[in-house]
C-alpha cells in the first residue's frame, strides 16, 4: 500500500487498513513501511541562484513632504544577478 501510494503516510495507510477490518498499530505501520531514500531538496542560496534573474521585488511606500502632503511610492526591482538590480 505504501508503495502504490507514495504521498501516503503511516496515518493514513493505518486509517485505511482499519477501513478494510485489519487491527493493527499505528507505529507497526510506520515501522513496516520502507525506507525511502530521498535526495535532499535544496537549500534557500541554491534558489537564489538558480532563480536570481527572474525574481522581482514590489514595495509600496509613502514619503511626507515638507508642504505637509504625502506621496506614495511603488517601487519595483529586477534583480539581474547577486550585484546590481534595475528599477522598473
Amino acid at each position: 500500500m505504501a508503495e502504490g501510494n507514495v504521498g501516503w503516510g503511516a496515518p493514513r495507510i493505518h486509517g485505511e487498513l482499519q477501513k478494510l477490518g485489519i487491527e493493527v498499530s499505528e507505529r507497526t505501520v510506520s515501522r513496516l513501511m520502507p525506507k525511502r531514500s530521498t535526495a535532499p531538496s535544496q537549500t534557500w542560496r541554491t534558489f537564489l541562484d538558480n532563480h536570481a534573474r527572474e525574481l522581482v521585488s514590489i514595495d509600496f511606500f509613502t514619503v511626507p513632504t515638507a508642504r505637509l502632503r504625502v506621496l506614495f511610492v511603488s517601487l519595483c526591482c529586477r534583480m539581474n544577478d547577486a550585484e546590481s538590480f534595475t528599477l522598473m
